[in-house]
């Protein structure tokens, strides 16, 4: 009778301190880190969002020049870290930060001076797609990462009012609405945005965003490479261009 006694004990015992545990087990919030790299002659870039120094770089994706990619990390501290591709050794980057839910990364400038920029996206624009009143609209907002460009403006292609103006080097405008209405042809299925030289007017470079990619989206337009010494064209080893990263 007592060894029953015991053996029920003992599994009481067991079943109140697995309980025990599972009251303790704590869950970590997600976070996303949109990385961009835009510095002119780096080349391609690996990113370690915060998996320690255990983290496998040889087995990690290669993210290109003016290209874009989302990382997954937890909140709270994380040390984000950087490296080039052809030489891990190297780090371009590295901070221990305060992660948010939502945060930008931007690798800019250029291989020899290399410019980084960390930005936690608050109050971020969000339309919901699923509901059946959802604007078909977009949000954008443009981010110049030419390092030698001074200031830009930006505008729709044949408009004359400015979406934005005097952007600096890693200035970042605000978000705006803009349509993104469901065309039927020949209505054209885009619009076109101008980055424009402040001081001359020079288009220095132009992007379609399309409608139907866009629509319920918000984006950033990225302006990067550098500017030719006239100062109202692209430098032919490091050409200006436009991009798109969409975040939702």
């Amino acid at each position: 009778m007592k060894k029953i006694l015991y053996s029920v004990l003992s599994v009481l015992l067991l079943f109140l301190g697995s309980a025990c545990e599972k009251d303790e087990t704590t869950y970590r919030a997600t976070a996303n880190i949109t990385v961009i790299n835009t510095a002119a002659g780096l080349g391609a870039i690996r990113v370690n969002p915060g998996a320690g120094s255990g983290f496998a770089y040889a087995k990690a994706t290669d993210l290109a020049y003016s290209a874009s990619a989302v990382f997954g990390a937890y909140t709270g501290s994380n040390t984000i870290t950087v490296v080039k591709s052809t030489d891990t050794t190297t780090k371009v980057f590295q901070r221990t930060i305060d992660l948010k839910p939502i945060s930008t990364l931007y690798i800019a400038g250029t291989a020899a001076a290399v410019d980084t920029m960390f930005r936690v996206e608050s109050n971020f624009p969000y339309i919901n797609s699923s509901d059946i009143n959802a604007e078909s609209a977009m949000y954008i907002r443009f981010v110049n990462l030419s390092p030698n460009s001074g200031t830009v403006n930006v505008r729709i292609s044949g408009a004359t009012a400015l979406e934005a103006t005097a952007l600096s080097y890693k200035g970042i405008s605000e978000f705006k609405k803009y349509p993104a209405p469901i065309v039927v042809p020949p209505a054209p299925a885009f619009v076109t945005f101008e980055i424009r030289n402040a001081a001359n007017t020079h288009t220095l470079a132009s992007i379609p965003v399309t409608y139907s990619a866009s629509r319920y989206k918000t984006a950033s337009i990225i302006f990067r490479g550098l500017v030719n010494t006239a100062g109202t064209g692209s430098d032919p080893t490091f050409p200006l261009a436009a991009f798109q990263v969409t975040y939702n």
